[in-house]
């Protein structure tokens, strides 16, 4: 009996090549693109919803911001009015129109009269100008409004947004 010494007795000699040789099944690369998309896409987007979440507070604060800036403005010019606060708080209500009016919180302290917290009016008394507006007098306004950091429906932190601003009575 004569044994072929060139296959070493087995019929697939091929096979056995491409296994040892690295280039195989067990070194096949052809779906790892695939499988490494698929665990990193999930962490990407909460990622990228996280950052947009964040985001929407962040543009929230600055339109607080801007609303009591331009309200603190209209304060510091308004002396003589009955109603100070009312005009302002229509003042800061129109410069906000992404926030919900009803969930600012206002605070006015006039010529170091505080009118509460949640005040929308500080009217002079017998209809006559608000005795606390006196020309170089200081006037401030609190403003606070809630938030919350929400991605896909998981709410991270609730928080709240508070600037102030203090002018000059002119």
């Amino acid at each position: 009996m004569i044994l072929n010494c060139k296959t070493g007795g087995h019929k697939d000699n091929g096979r056995i090549s491409r296994l040892n040789s690295g280039k195989g099944l067990a070194s096949d690369e052809r779906g790892s693109a695939l499988i490494e998309m698929a665990l990193a896409l999930p962490i990407m987007m909460m990622m990228l919803t996280g950052i947009f979440s964040f985001s929407m507070v962040l543009y929230q604060k600055l339109q607080l911001a801007e609303a009591l800036s331009a309200g603190g403005r209209v304060l510091a010019a308004d002396r003589g009015d009955i109603d100070p606060c009312k005009t302002v708080t229509s003042a800061i209500y129109a410069a906000a129109p992404g926030l919900q009016s009803s969930n600012i919180g206002l605070t006015y302290t006039i010529g170091g009269v505080n009118y509460g917290s949640a005040t929308t009016t500080c009217p002079g008394a017998g209809n006559t100008a608000n005795a606390s507006m006196t020309a170089g007098g200081t006037a401030q306004i609190q403003a606070t409004y809630p938030c919350n950091l929400t991605v896909y429906g998981v709410k991270f932190s609730s928080c709240s947004l508070g600037t102030q601003i203090a002018e000059n009575v002119q």
